[in-house]
């Protein structure tokens, strides 16, 4: 295959992950047709099937795409880490992930992990690309909150609760209406900071152990 050709196939593979997340979003799982995936992508039917010739396999490759933008959602976030100490880092982290658990990328997951309930490929699948993510998402936070090769049990704890707090909110949302934040949200946001601003605050301190000795 020429370079070119190279190209045009990766283009193609592309628009229809795109298109898939994109119906995923909008209209569900249940919704999610390969035949409105290659109308919304642009592509023949007979292209759709050639690069993906079951609804499977072009989701769960989706799967993998989700991952993969989110993952690049939260590098752009933290591209430069911010000044200050852990506990002003770890805020500013919080602020820069939450619009993700708002956006199209994290539904798209989110039916994914619904429908993976019942499908035990599928469940695999979203299993697999889920501790691909955390460990992505665990090297970037270590590297932010310049962590302490000791302290690996505390840098889980905070994972935890950031994941735990932001996925909470993220689905009470789906019963929400509009965009601006209640209130409560607003709250849980600023609660969520000062708890894992008490975390990291505990990291300078030694560890029971250490305290023993």
């Amino acid at each position: 295959m020429s370079a070119l050709q190279e190209e045009r196939s990766a283009e193609t593979r592309r628009r229809l992950l795109d298109a898939t997340v994109a119906c995923l979003f909008e209209r569900g799982y249940a919704g999610t047709t390969t035949t409105e995936i290659a109308s919304r992508a642009g592509v023949s039917r007979g292209a759709q099937l050639h690069h993906f010739p079951k609804k499977d396999e072009l989701v769960v490759s989706a799967l993998e795409h989700v991952f993969e933008l989110r993952l690049s959602e939260m590098s752009a976030a933290i591209a430069e880490p911010p000044p200050g100490n852990r506990e002003h880092r770890v805020a500013v982290l919080i602020d820069a992930m939450w619009p993700m658990f708002k956006g199209p990328t994290f539904y798209a997951w989110l039916e994914l992990v619904v429908a993976s309930r019942t499908d035990p490929a599928l469940n695999d699948a979203v299993r697999a690309a889920s501790e691909r993510f955390g460990h992505g998402f665990e090297l970037g936070l270590r590297a932010i909150l310049d962590w302490p090769a000791d302290r690996e049990i505390e840098l889980q704890d905070l994972i935890g609760v950031v994941f735990g707090q932001l996925e909470s909110l993220a689905l009470e949302r789906v019963l929400l209406d509009g965009e601006i934040d209640p209130p409560e949200f607003v709250r849980a946001l600023e609660t969520t900071k000062r708890v894992c601003a008490a975390m990291v605050r505990d990291l300078d301190q030694p560890t029971a152990g250490e305290r023993n000795e």
